[in-house]
């Protein structure tokens, strides 16, 4: 099984940034990858000065680890462009770039079939 980081744009809304990250990773698990976030795993755990720092250095020797890295985002696109030649610049080529908006009717088809979800985890441990 893939292990997959997950990354999200940061806006600045905790709330709708945790429920966003959450929500892709639910629909990486879904395609049948290993997800991890970088956001749910490492933001505000380091409060002091340095914080942000400490998290840029683990979300790199995350990136280092994972067979590919999932961006998300809903830009136009020329922002879209720019944000996929950053993350490539950043990650690699293992960088792949995914439209909220082109996929928003399986992000909540992800939502709501968590029993579809088992049911294809309990086959791909099966092989």
């Amino acid at each position: 099984m893939k292990l997959v980081m997950v990354v999200t744009k940061i806006t600045g809304n905790e709330e709708n940034d945790r429920a966003r990250a959450l929500e892709y990773c639910r629909f990486a698990a879904h395609k049948g990858v290993l997800p991890t976030s970088s956001y749910l795993n490492f933001h505000n755990i380091f409060m002091d000065e340095l914080g942000f720092e400490v998290e840029h250095l683990l979300t790199l020797r995350l990136a280092k680890q994972v067979d590919e890295i999932w961006v998300f985002g809903n830009e136009k696109e020329e922002e879209k462009r720019s944000l996929i030649e950053n993350a490539c610049l950043e990650y690699g080529s293992r960088a792949k770039y995914f439209d909220a908006r082109e996929i928003g009717e399986e992000l909540l088809l992800c939502t709501m079939f968590s029993e579809k979800l088992i049911e294809r985890l309990e086959e791909l441990e099966e092989c």
